[in-house]
């Protein structure tokens, strides 16, 4: 059974090692996105902290109507905090479908000038989509998304079993699952560092696999969800493909009521509505514990609360289904699980290197096997 494991274990890491060390690298350095984003673009991101005060959503509709004639805003990203820009979509005017998604950009929230994308952005999105789908094509619903999905589960195999093949059979130092024999060379570094590494990184790597699948495949991600919240998913709500009827609806009486109910807020996005329909605000604490912990604000146009859901008050389950990203990246564990999730998607590449190396010193240590047998015989 072992040896089964064994040549199972070199033949998806020879194979899907390649992949995975893409989309460890690639998971890396997204993970820095913001805050190098942030480093490029002062005066996008980050704008003066002022007296004044910042506009309300609907002067900042009005104010963008005039800085971009023949576009609409779709969706708003207000930060709470006075040296933040805000962040704004634009889609192209009334005639287009609801659906259309549009660009996004920053603006300025004490006089709604844009500022324009961060820089480094175009980087970041072409590593994003070499970290989903490779960037093969179909974005996202082609070959990439099944590659990068089968590669998730050889990282789930690779782990468990990896552990599986290095447990002793007998009492062995800590010393030797932990401390890596930097003082070896050849074979025997390789082997260390390819085990005592894994060893390091085996939990984060599964997080990380069995987060990532989530993407992957559907039927993953309806049984994670009904085993998580103990019931099926619900289904996914129909897109609009026509103009939205009724007159827009102010914005400000329901943003003003949400500002005194939930406090200072991290993030706070709201979409223009129309008649008859409800505010929806969702919006992040400051003290949130991570970026997915959203609460869901509903209000009448009057301002009068519709409907709450806050983060903290639901069961675990759904705090998990609905906090996967954050699961992925490590961010739900704080600036810690940050830090070590990023360092070990970096680390990547180690295991493909050393497995690569292991193999081949094993292959050649064959070879002079079997030329020592021919000669003796």
């Amino acid at each position: 059974m072992r040896s089964v494991l064994f040549q199972l274990h070199w033949f998806l890491g020879l194979t899907a090692g390649l992949v995975l060390m893409v989309l460890g690298v690639t998971g890396g350095l997204l993970s820095l996105e913001d805050e190098v984003t942030a480093l490029l673009s002062p005066g996008i991101v980050t704008v003066p902290a002022r007296e004044t005060p910042r506009l309300t959503p609907d002067a900042l509709i009005a104010r963008l109507k005039e800085e971009a004639p023949g576009r609409r805003v779709t969706l708003m990203v207000l930060n709470g905090a006075p040296d933040r820009a805000a962040q704004v979509r634009l889609a192209d005017g009334a005639g287009r479908s609801a659906g259309t998604r549009g660009i996004e950009t920053y603006i300025d929230p004490y006089d709604g000038r844009i500022l324009g994308p961060a820089r480094g952005e175009e980087f970041f999105g072409f590593v994003r989509r070499l970290h989903r789908w490779l960037t093969l094509p179909g974005n996202g619903d082609g070959w990439g998304r099944t590659i990068t999905g089968a590669s998730a589960l050889a990282l789930v195999y690779l782990a468990l079993s990896g552990l599986y093949l290095r447990w002793p059979r007998g009492r062995r130092d800590w010393r030797v699952w932990l401390k890596p024999a930097l003082n070896r060379r050849g074979r025997a570094l390789y082997w260390s560092l390819h085990a005592v590494v894994g060893t390091w990184v085996l939990v984060l790597y599964l997080v990380m696999a069995l987060t990532g699948l989530w993407w992957s495949y559907g039927w993953y991600r309806d049984g994670a969800t009904t085993l998580l919240t103990g019931r099926p998913p619900a289904a996914a709500p129909a897109r609009t493909t026509g103009k939205r009827e009724g007159a827009p609806i102010p914005l400000d009486p329901a943003f003003a009521a949400f500002a005194a109910a939930a406090g200072p807020y991290a993030t706070a996005s709201l979409a223009p509505a129309h008649e008859g329909e409800t505010i929806r605000i969702r919006s992040v604490a400051r003290d949130a514990s991570h970026f997915q912990a959203r609460d869901e604000w509903r209000f009448r146009p009057d301002g009068t609360l519709d409907a709450r859901d806050l983060y903290a008050g639901r069961p675990l389950g759904l705090r998990l289904t609905g906090s996967m990203l954050a699961l992925h990246e490590g961010r739900y564990f704080g600036p810690v699980g940050t830090v070590a999730f990023m360092l070990a998607a970096l680390a990547m590449p180690v295991f493909g290197v050393t497995g690569l190396l292991l193999y081949l010193g094993r292959r050649r240590s064959r070879r002079r096997h079997a030329a020592a047998a021919v000669q003796t015989a």
